[in-house]
């Protein structure tokens, strides 16, 4: 079967980050370097991936620890202030420094896809960040591995998507590994609830939910660039996550700032945390821009998935998470069915 498809973020957002007229790249200049430079470029590039692993990994690690071991049991609040500081930041680096190119937007139909962006965005947040209350980081990455096949199934639902037969064989793979993570964390009887799963489910469905979307939003007459989107995205989920807060948690976030109960950490250093880490959730949001835009979409997946072993790792020595040998092998499954799946989209481009 040949391929039928509607760009989705694979593709579109490589077709809208390269600079227009008047932009320049921030990090790496030119994309096609002399060979003096080519060393250089390089080195660049590894560094913005060694950005990229080690915001990510905090900002997921700081989130179990201010969730789950520091007693701010404000999942809503915290999505908020990551909202927040990405709005500030674009900013700054589009009005201010310039760096790239500001974008209006171009109808009140791009408008209100954008809003139901920031919906899918804002709840996939919410429902990974709330999770964590009740699973491992090392769960978490094992199911949120499975996201292409949500967007595989969303593509088609919403775009008429179609890809070849090995791409689709590959989602096989992707959730076989899935299940059998699952079996091996719930069968080891630490790390798992059924709530926890169904939060994670909801935050995967809704992370490749976004990824469809945006990619619709990435392409066509009307495409945003990538920081333009991000900018325009983050306000409206900020938004939305405030008024959500006030209502959800607004009586529960002003007791707690009221108790003198200790969660057993001096304030500072739960103050510097909640400062730091919606600045690293910026820092990662930007790199992985960076990133794509220098390479490719399909070429950040496969970093993508280093960063989740990446954190599971992390994840068993911080945090003490148990992985046993059917979750692992779950786990492993998965991995190879995405690099199927990244081979097989590579191959029908």
């Amino acid at each position: 079967m040949k391929d039928r498809r509607v760009p989705v973020a694979d593709d579109a957002v490589r077709l809208a980050v390269g600079p227009g007229p008047s932009q320049k790249y921030p990090e790496f200049g030119d994309p096609r370097p002399g060979p003096a430079r080519k060393g250089q470029e390089i080195l660049k590039f590894l560094g913005m991936v060694i950005v990229y692993y080690s915001s990510n990994s905090f900002v997921i690690l700081t989130n179990k620890q201010l969730v789950s071991h520091m007693g701010f049991n404000f999942p809503i609040t915290l999505t908020c202030m990551h909202m927040t500081t990405i709005v500030l930041f674009s900013s700054l680096i589009i009005d201010v420094l310039r760096a790239f190119e500001k974008q209006a937007v171009a109808s009140e139909k791009q408008r209100r896809s954008i809003r139901w962006l920031a919906i899918q965005f804002a709840v996939s947040l919410i429902c990974g960040n709330w999770s964590l209350r009740f699973i491992d980081v090392s769960y978490m990455e094992m199911v949120g591995a499975t996201t292409p096949f949500f967007v595989c199934i969303l593509g088609f639902v919403f775009f008429g998507t179609l890809y070849s037969n090995r791409v689709y064989a590959s989602c096989v793979v992707i959730v076989g590994g899935g299940f059998l993570s699952t079996y091996g964390k719930a069968s080891g009887g630490k790390g798992f609830t059924v709530i926890g799963l169904v939060l994670l489910l909801a935050a995967t469905f809704f992370r490749g939910l976004k990824t469809v979307w945006q990619g619709h939003l990435l392409q066509g007459e009307e495409k945003l660039s990538s920081p333009n989107l991000l900018r325009y995205m983050a306000a409206d989920a900020a938004v939305i996550l405030f008024a959500l807060a006030l209502v959800l948690e607004g009586r529960g976030l002003l007791a707690w700032l009221r108790s003198d109960e200790s969660s057993g950490y001096p304030f500072w250093q739960l103050a510097a945390l909640l400062v730091v880490n919606p600045m690293s959730a910026y820092c990662a949001n930007y790199s992985q821009f960076v990133l794509i835009q220098h390479s490719s979409a399909l070429t950040f997946q496969v970093i993508g998935n280093t960063k989740g072993i990446l954190n599971v790792i992390c994840s068993m020595f911080i945090f003490g998470d148990f992985v046993n040998p059917t979750a692992a092998a779950g786990y492993a499954t998965t991995l190879l069915g995405v690099a199927w799946y990244i081979q097989e989209k590579r191959r029908s481009q």
